[in-house]
Parts: C-alpha cells; structure tokens; sequence
C-alpha cells in the first residue's frame, strides 16, 4: 500500500489511507492466524482448546503492531498538516527499517550470528526499495 501512495500521493485521503492499513492488517492477522490454526491441529490431530486458540490469537495480534504504528504517523500528520509526500517518505523508511529489523531478527534467532542476520536485514531491506523504484518506474509508463 505505502508503494501504491508513493506513486499516486494525491490518490487517498488520509482518513482513506488509515483505514486501508488497518484493514490490510486485520487481513494480514486473520490470515496469519487461520494458518497457524489449521497447522496446528494437522500436528497434534485434535481440535484446539478455547485457551491454545487464544494464545494463537495473541500471537497473532502482534502483526498488527507495523499498521497500528502507521496509522498513528498517518493520523499525526493529518493532525498537523503534513504533505502527503513528507509522510509518506516517514512511513516508506520507518517500513523498510521494520522489514531490516524482521529479516535481522528472523535471521539471529535461528543461528545467533549477527553477520547472517544483518545479511538478511540488508538483502530484505533491498528487495523492498526495488520494489518501490519498479512501481514508481512503472508508473511513469502508465
């Protein structure tokens, strides 16, 4: 979505654009939620406690951490009138600085070693910033 902003800024309202965050989050937990229920019948082969679903709900409620913090810099920016393109470079960096941070921590946890970690970190981080350059590229073709 922050891609989609940074082509056509002028494209949603900000009301409009924490609406659509909060909704690609919610989205985004369900589906994480869904799949870590149905994996996790398929390995114990029983049904779920009322207390293992809500662990899983809790867990799963942490995906929405990003959009929450998003919508808050999208709100604070409306509140003091912020152009669209100052906020949207915020959101854009504070996003790949969150996709660092998830690529590094995935990385760390599994093999405590920094240097694979902030390897992660730096190719997930790239992948994002040619994702942006594509769309915007793109959409000077459109």
């Amino acid at each position: 979505m922050t891609v989609d902003i940074a082509v056509q800024p002028d494209r949603l309202k900000y009301s409009d654009a924490v609406l659509g965050v909060l909704l690609i989050g919610l989205a985004m937990t369900l589906t994480r939620f869904f799949v870590r229920f149905i994996t996790k019948e398929a390995e114990i082969g029983a049904h779920l406690t009322m207390k293992e679903s809500g662990t899983l709900v809790r867990d799963s409620m942490l995906v929405m951490l990003f959009p929450c913090i998003t919508s808050l810099l999208i709100l604070l920016g409306a509140w003091t009138t912020t152009r669209w393109l100052i906020l949207l470079d915020i959101i854009l960096y504070f996003g790949v600085v969150a996709v660092f941070v998830i690529g590094f921590s995935s990385s760390y946890v599994l093999d405590r070693d920094i240097r694979l970690g902030l390897k992660r970190g730096a190719v997930w981080s790239g992948m994002a910033l040619v994702l942006v350059a594509v769309k915007k590229f793109a959409g000077e073709f459109a």
